[in-house]
C-alpha cells in the first residue's frame, strides 16, 4: 500500500490513478485516510448485497416517501400482531 499526503496526489494525479488500478493507494489528510478504489462501474444501489429490490425507481420513491413521514412524525403507526406480520409476507 502507498500512502500519500494530499499535496503529493495533487502533484501526480495522473501517476497515482494508473497505479490504483495495481497498487492500493490511500492519502492522508485532516480528517483521516481516504484509499482509491478503482472500478469500471459506478453502484448507486444503497443495498450492500446488491438486492435489485433497489434499482426500481418506484420502490424507491416509496422508500423515500414512508422515511419522511417517519422523520416529519406523519406516519401513522400501529403495532401489528404476529398474525398481522406473518399475512404481510405470505403470498
Amino acid at each position: 500500500m502507498i500512502l500519500l499526503t494530499v499535496t503529493e496526489f495533487r502533484n501526480n494525479i495522473s501517476k497515482y490513478l494508473q497505479m490504483a488500478f495495481t497498487e492500493r493507494i490511500a492519502l492522508k489528510s485532516k480528517k483521516g485516510i481516504i484509499e482509491l478504489t478503482p472500478s469500471t462501474e459506478i453502484h448507486l444501489n444503497p443495498s450492500p448485497s446488491g438486492d435489485i429490490w433497489f434499482d426500481d425507481a418506484r420502490n424507491m420513491e416509496e422508500l423515500n416517501r414512508a422515511v419522511h413521514e417517519l422523520r416529519t412524525n406523519k406516519a401513522d403507526l400501529k403495532e401489528l400482531s404476529d398474525d398481522e406480520i406473518r399475512a404481510l409476507f405470505t403470498v
